[in-house]
């Protein structure tokens, strides 16, 4: 039997939308029970409301802090709480503003509406299944895998050099994007067993920050946040609670990681990787083309000096993730043999 939505929840997309709601479903709720992700049907209540005179499928993310904690692994501090209200605001304001950005290269779901209160929020997106990206998974063939780093290619290419004072003055992203960032997570450090990541993990962390090129970054590129064609040859993202400012092979470390088992980045990582950086010039490229007097664009060396310092920090992106898991859940699926060697080999570079 379907679980049954909130009738709070109902209202506050009705009074969001100024729309009636049919046909709700539970989608999943949000992490350590802040909420609730569902989809619903969107029609106009009177013929003077043009917006949704036709049906309109969406989806709404109701955010509803919980009044008691309670993490799945435990983390329950203060920090955490404010580090996921700011998280859902930061992805309110990413709808509303940079969303119109984006284009079906680096697709994400149009923004239908936005409504905060207090602790609490509402976003309404366009439904992706509607939109023609209906499969979800949370492994992928190498293959497959090709499809998100397109995805990510052209995303960190559109915002790739974006003058933060100017282009991002209105607009709330992180310093520095991705949920694992050491001065987001000194609990999870602190947790750390003794040992060289925990030694050097600062160092670590100074190398990806003080990098010359950055971008926007997704900041949680996991595959479970895609979904796909019917084919798998195209793909949109969700959930941008931790975009911000990196460099991109923050998101494909993470990717890779969550969408490939350990045998297969082992076998294919570097041949991932290199197909990352072929698509990100080709989009760069593009980019320069379809835009040649825009200011933030990049000239060929220039383009050829960020992929040299990105293909140099991948490895340091992978440890600066590992130091992350080792804190937070040391027994954590993630840490493979794979990732444990990229870590090794970051801290031979130091």
């Amino acid at each position: 039997m379907p679980e049954t939505i909130d009738t709070r929840f109902i209202q506050y997309l009705e009074d969001a939308c100024g729309a009636s709601v049919s046909e709700p479903q539970i989608i999943q709720h949000l992490w350590s029970g802040y909420g609730v992700c569902f989809r619903a049907t969107l029609s106009s209540v009177n013929t003077s409301n043009k917006r949704f005179s036709k049906p309109t499928p969406v989806v709404a993310k109701c955010v509803t802090p919980p009044d008691v904690l309670s993490h799945p692994k435990g983390w329950n501090g203060e920090a955490g709480h404010n580090r996921k209200l700011a998280s859902f605001k930061i992805e309110n304001s990413f709808y509303q503003h940079l969303q119109p950005l984006t284009n079906q290269d680096c697709y994400v779901p149009r923004c239908i509406a936005v409504k905060q209160w207090q602790q609490g929020s509402m976003l309404v997106m366009e439904d992706l299944v509607s939109a023609g990206f209906s499969n979800t998974t949370l492994t992928l063939t190498v293959k497959r895998a090709k499809t998100v780093l397109a995805w990510l290619a052209n995303f960190h290419a559109r915002f790739l050099s974006f003058d933060a004072s100017t282009v991002l003055k209105d607009v709330d992203v992180w310093s520095e994007g991705s949920y694992w960032h050491l001065d987001t997570r000194q609990d999870e450090y602190q947790r750390m067993p003794k040992g060289a990541l925990k030694t050097h993990a600062a160092t670590i962390a100074m190398r990806l920050a003080n990098a010359k090129y950055k971008t926007l970054i997704h900041g949680d590129a996991k595959v479970a946040n895609f979904c796909f064609s019917s084919d798998f040859s195209a793909c949109a993202a969700v959930d941008f609670q931790y975009v911000g400012f990196g460099i991109g092979v923050k998101d494909v470390a993470y990717f890779l990681g969550s969408a490939l088992s350990d045998e297969d980045q082992r076998a294919h990582g570097e041949s991932c990787l290199s197909d990352y950086f072929t698509l990100l010039k080709q989009a760069l490229t593009q980019r320069n083309i379809i835009s040649p007097n825009e200011k933030t664009c990049l000239n060929t060396q220039q383009i050829d000096e960020l992929i040299e310092e990105w293909k140099y920090l991948y490895s340091f992106a992978c440890a600066d993730f590992h130091r992350f898991l080792a804190g937070w859940s040391p027994e954590h699926w993630k840490i493979n043999s794979e990732l444990q060697r990229q870590t090794d080999i970051a801290l031979s570079q130091l």
